[in-house]
């Protein structure tokens, strides 16, 4: 089946570029989101905004999902005016979102005996990457409908990858995101030792991306942080959620994290002072204080 009408729904900071890729690749897209103002943006573009998550996939060959949380996930699907009420046999969903692996799978297996199909695609990559198109989506479920999708998400990131089963994409991701806070706590404990040594931030954020502890983190966000600038390319609020999602899903397999646990502690010293909405490297601010290192707090 070729795929030329798709609504996306959840036009945030990843839906938001999502939508505007595949306008520009020629598809008819419909959107939606609670926030009315993200669709008049893009509305300019070619967006036919909808009233409800039922409205944006009648019609549709592909709905996807880009939300908050998995309560607000089931909210769209299966709520009132949801996507459920307008879906029709073979039609693809696929979530974007970050979420349980074991809801996931337990969604995919509700909607197969309505003849619907559903993967879970999460992305790799933060806002700034997204409206770059250097995403890497991460795809759980049937095969067959992976290599239907994967045309139109090939035109949106530069990477698709077959995972394996409902699921798996959603595992994967949590693994990413597990890798990507310790390489973040790691990164924040020797900027903050060598912002107390008094060493020479430029000097400090240049040899470290030049050589073996050069990190995707250090090099896009490192000079901000060390200059104490935390304006979010990925908010605080999404870091807590999203570790605490991949240190549930190893205390379910029995899997001990440590390192994980500990950063999470921090993370949620940083939540608790008021700071969701700063990137999530702020993290630092409470490393600082513990070194005493004075600067004014955000």
């Amino acid at each position: 089946m070729a795929i030329k009408r798709i609504s996306v729904i959840g036009l945030g900071e990843m839906g938001t570029p999502i939508t505007g890729f595949l306008l520009r690749a020629g598809y008819e897209v419909k959107g939606y989101d609670v926030r009315a103002k993200r669709m008049t943006d893009l509305i300019a573009k070619g967006l036919t905004s909808a009233n409800s998550p039922k409205d944006a996939a009648a019609g549709s060959d592909l709905v996807i999902l880009s939300l908050p949380n998995w309560a607000v996930v089931q909210q769209v699907v299966e709520g009132k005016d949801g996507v459920l009420e307008a879906t029709e046999k073979s039609q693809i969903i696929i979530d974007c979102t970050t979420v349980p692996p074991h809801e996931t799978r337990a969604m995919a297996q509700r909607l197969s005996g309505k003849g619907i199909h559903w993967m879970d695609v999460p992305i790799s990559g933060a806002a700034t990457q997204a409206r770059e198109g250097n995403m890497v989506f991460m795809a759980g479920g049937e095969k067959t409908v992976f290599d239907t999708v994967k045309p139109v998400l090939d035109k949106v990131g530069k990477k698709t990858v077959y995972v394996g089963k409902n699921g798996d994409g959603a595992m994967l991701k949590l693994v990413v995101n597990l890798v990507l806070f310790l390489n973040q706590a790691a990164a924040i404990e020797g900027l903050t030792l060598g912002l107390k040594a008094g060493l020479n931030p430029e000097i400090l954020h240049d040899v470290l991306i030049s050589g073996a502890a050069e990190s995707d983190l250090i090099r896009t966000r490192g000079k901000n942080m060390l200059a104490g600038n935390f304006e979010p390319k990925g908010a605080l609020w999404i870091g807590v959620k999203d570790l605490a999602l991949a240190l549930e899903a190893a205390k379910t397999m029995g899997v001990a994290c440590p390192m994980g646990g500990l950063y999470q502690q921090i993370l949620l010293s940083a939540h608790n002072r008021g700071w969701d909405d700063l990137d999530a490297t702020v993290a630092m601010r409470i490393y600082e204080e513990l070194a005493g290192i004075k600067r004014e707090m955000p």
